[in-house]
C-alpha cells in the first residue's frame, strides 16, 4: 500500500474516532454521562487513540515531503510506536478500573501503580512527538522532583520523602489530579469552541474578514495591512493559536501587503502581530484563559470579559504602529475591489452563530454548550449562502481540522497536568516565589519587570499556555504579595507569555511569517518587536490601574489610564518609525522616547512631579510636530 492510500486510510480512521468522541462529548454536555471519573477516563483514552492516529498521518506527511527515509524520521516513528503502545493500553486499563481506582485511592495495588507509570510515560512520549522535546523535558523534570525531591540538597527546595503511591495518586491515578486535572478543561470547555472555530472557517469566515478588511483598507494609506489586522485578529480570536493563524491567513494577507509596497519583513511582522492578538482576544483567549478560570475558581466568562479592553488596546497599538510606518514610507491606500456578495452572504451566518455563542456565554452556560449551539447555528445559516455555500467536503475538512486542533490541545493539557500538580502539591510555587523575593528588591515595579523578563524567556521555547502556567504557578503568589490583585497578576504573566512568541531569538510566530513572506527571520522579528513595543505598556497599565480589567463594570476612572495608554502607543511608534503626522528628525525621535518614559512613570505613579515633567515634554513635542508640519507644507518656512 502506497503512502497516499495509507494517509487516506489513517485520515478516515481519525475522522471516525473523532466523530464518535464528538457525539460522546455532546451527550456529556447535556448531562447524559453520570460518573465524572469514568467520563474523563473515557476522554483521556480517546485522546490517546486520536493523537496516535494523527501521529501516523503526520509522519506519513513528513515521509512524503522528504521523499526518503531518514534517521530523524525513524526516531520519530519509534517515539510514536512506543507512545501508542504504552498510552492506549494503560489508558484502557485506567478506564476499565476507573470506579475501583477512585474508591481505593491512594492505596493502589502494585499493578495499578505500574500501569499509572506506563500511562504517564505514554502521554509524555506522544507529547514529545507532537509538541517537542523541550516541553516534555520540563514536565519530566517536575515529575522526577515530585518523586525524588527529598534528595535535593538546597534546603528551600528540599521535599519530605513521599510514598510513590501517594505521588502517583496526584499525578493522575486518582482520576481527579495530574493528567486528569486539565483534561476536564479540554472536555468541558474548549472542545466545541475549537470545532466551532474550524466550522466558521469552513463556511467562509476567512473570505468574509478579508473583504471587511478591504473596506477599511481602501480609505487609509497602508490599507493593505488592514485585512491582516482585522482578518487575522478575528480569525485568531476564535482559533486562539498564533502560529497556525499566521500560516492560515498569511497566505492571503502577506502577498497583498507586499504588492502594495510593504517590505517583506514588515508584511510578515504585521501578520505575526495580528495573529498573536488572537491569543488575548475573547472569546477563546488562547486556551490560557480557561486555565486562569480554573486557578481562580471563577466563571470563564468573567476572565473573557476582563480581557476585552486590554485586547482592544493591543489592536490600537499595532494599528498606530502600522499607520506610522505606512505614512512614513508613503504607501498607498489598498484600492481593492470589494466583493459585496461575499459580505452580504457570509456576514449573517457569522453574526448569527457568534451571537448565539456570546448570548449563551453571557448567560453563564458552559463554553462547551455555547460552542455546540454555535456549530448548529453556523451550519443552519450557511445553507442560505447561495453560491458561497460550502460543500460537504469543505465542511468535513473543517471538522477534521478542528479535531486535529482539539486533539493536540487536549494532549497538551493532559501532559502539563502533572507539572501544575507538582507545583501545587509540593508547594514549589511558594518556594520559587521566596527564592525570587531574595533576588528582586521589594518594589512592585521591579517585581513586575522581573516577572516580565521570566515570562518572555520561558515563552521562547514553550507553547503559550505552558509558559503562562509555569510563570503563574511560580510568580503570581509573589506578585500578589506586592499588592497586585489575583486576576491582574495572572493576566500580567499571561500577556507576556503571549508576547514571547514574537521575542527573539526564537520568535516562532515571526519565523512562520518570514517563511510565508520570503523575508529574513531576524528582520521580521525586529519589525514585529517594534510593533509589539506599543503593547508592552498594557500589562503595566492594568497592573497599576485594575479598572482596565473590570469590563463591563467600568466608570469614569477608566478614561485617564485608557487615554494615556493610547497616547504612549503613539509616542512609542513615533520613536520606532520616525513619523507622527510628519516625518520626525532624530532629535524629535529621542524626544518622543523621553516623553514615553515620562508617561510610563506617570502611568505607574500619577505623582505631581511625574505629571509636571510629562506635561512639559508633551508640550515641547507637540510644538516640534506643529513646527515640522508647517515646514513640510507648501509655502512653509
Amino acid at each position: 500500500m502506497n503512502t497516499a492510500k495509507l494517509t487516506h486510510l489513517t485520515r478516515t480512521m481519525f475522522v471516525l474516532v473523532g466523530t464518535v468522541l464528538t457525539a460522546y462529548i455532546g451527550l456529556a454536555t447535556f448531562g447524559h454521562i453520570s460518573n465524572s471519573k469514568v467520563h474523563y477516563a473515557n476522554f483521556v483514552l480517546a485522546i490517546m487513540v486520536l493523537s496516535s492516529i494523527y501521529g501516523v498521518e503526520v509522519l506519513l506527511g513528513e515521509h512524503a515531503k522528504a521523499g526518503r527515509f531518514s534517521f530523524r524520521l525513524g526516531f520519530r516513528i519509534g517515539i510514536l510506536v512506543l507512545g501508542a503502545a504504552t498510552a492506549i493500553p494503560a489508558a484502557l486499563y485506567v478506564r476499565i478500573h476507573a470506579l475501583r481506582l477512585d474508591r481505593i485511592h491512594p492505596f493502589f495495588e502494585q499493578i495499578d501503580f505500574y500501569m499509572g507509570l506506563v500511562l504517564l510515560a505514554g502521554v509524555l512520549l506522544l507529547n514529545w512527538l507532537h509538541w517537542g522535546a523541550l516541553l516534555t523535558s520540563l514536565v519530566v523534570i517536575t515529575i522526577l522532583y515530585f518523586f525524588f525531591g527529598d534528595r535535593v540538597t538546597i534546603p528551600l527546595l528540599m521535599l519530605p520523602e513521599y510514598d510513590p503511591h501517594f505521588v502517583m495518586n496526584y499525578l493522575g491515578l486518582g482520576l481527579a489530579e495530574g493528567m486528569f486535572w486539565f483534561a476536564r478543561v479540554a472536555a468541558d470547555n474548549i472542545y466545541f469552541l475549537i470545532i466551532y472555530a474550524s466550522i466558521l472557517l469552513g463556511v467562509g469566515m476567512l473570505k468574509l474578514v478579508i473583504e471587511v478588511g478591504k473596506v477599511a483598507g481602501n480609505h487609509v494609506r497602508g490599507g493593505a495591512a488592514f485585512p491582516a489586522i482585522i482578518g487575522s485578529g478575528i480569525v485568531a480570536s476564535v482559533m486562539g493559536q498564533a502560529v497556525a493563524n499566521v500560516v492560515l491567513t498569511g497566505r492571503l494577507t502577506i502577498p497583498m501587503m507586499k504588492e502594495r509596497g510593504f517590505r517583506p519583513n514588515m508584511a510578515g511582522a504585521i501578520e505575526a502581530v495580528a495573529s498573536t492578538s488572537g491569543q488575548i482576544m475573547p472569546p477563546v483567549l488562547g486556551l490560557a484563559g480557561f486555565i486562569i478560570a480554573v486557578f481562580l475558581n471563577i466563571p470563564y466568562l468573567d476572565v473573557a470579559l476582563a480581557g476585552l479592553i486590554p485586547a482592544l488596546l493591543f489592536l490600537s497599538g499595532a494599528t498606530i504602529g502600522v499607520l506610522c510606518e505606512a505614512l512614513r514610507a508613503g504607501l498607498p491606500t489598498l484600492n481593492e475591489t470589494i466583493d459585496g456578495t461575499v459580505i452580504v452572504r457570509l456576514l449573517p451566518p457569522f453574526l448569527i452563530s457568534f451571537g448565539v455563542v456570546l448570548w449563551l456565554l453571557l448567560g453563564y452556560y458552559s463554553p462547551s454548550y455555547a460552542g455546540l449551539f454555535g456549530i448548529v447555528a453556523a451550519l443552519a445559516a450557511c445553507a442560505f449562502q447561495g453560491r458561497h455555500r460550502p460543500t460537504r467536503a469543505e465542511l468535513l475538512e473543517a471538522f477534521t481540522d478542528g479535531m486535529r486542533l482539539v486533539t493536540l490541545l487536549s494532549l497538551l493539557l493532559i501532559a502539563i497536568g502533572p507539572l501544575a500538580q507538582t507545583f501545587q502539591t509540593t508547594n514549589l510555587a511558594q518556594r520559587l516565589g521566596v527564592l525570587f523575593s531574595q533576588i528582586v528588591p521589594d518594589s512592585t515595579l521591579l517585581i513586575l519587570s522581573g516577572a516580565m523578563v521570566i515570562s518572555l524567556l520561558l515563552g521562547m521555547g514553550l507553547p503559550t499556555p505552558v509558559a503562562y502556567l509555569v510563570v503563574a504557578l511560580s510568580l503570581t503568589p509573589f506578585i500578589q504579595s506586592a499588592g497586585v490583585e489575583p486576576l491582574v497578576a495572572h493576566f500580567f504573566v499571561f500577556y507576556f507569555a503571549v508576547f514571547s512568541t514574537l521575542t527573539p531569538p526564537v520568535a516562532v510566530s515571526a519565523l512562520a511569517a518570514a517563511k510565508v513572506s520570503g523575508g529574513q527571520f531576524v528582520g521580521t522579528a525586529i519589525d514585529a518587536m517594534k510593533l509589539m513595543l506599543t503593547t508592552f505598556i498594557i500589562p503595566f497599565a492594568f497592573a497599576y490601574h485594575p479598572q482596565l480589567l473590570q469590563f463591563p463594570n467600568v466608570g469614569a476612572d477608566l478614561i485617564p489610564p485608557l487615554l494615556l495608554v493610547v497616547f504612549l502607543q503613539a509616542t512609542t511608534s513615533a520613536f520606532c518609525y520616525g513619523y507622527l503626522f510628519v516625518k520626525l528628525k532624530q532629535f524629535d525621535r529621542w524626544l518622543a522616547l523621553a516623553l514615553t518614559i515620562a508617561g510610563l512613570a506617570l502611568l505607574t505613579g500619577w505623582a505631581k512631579v511625574e505629571l509636571s515633567i510629562f506635561l512639559v515634554l508633551a508640550a515641547v513635542f507637540a510644538a516640534r510636530v506643529v513646527y515640522l508640519k508647517r515646514g513640510a507644507a507648501p509655502g512653509g518656512p
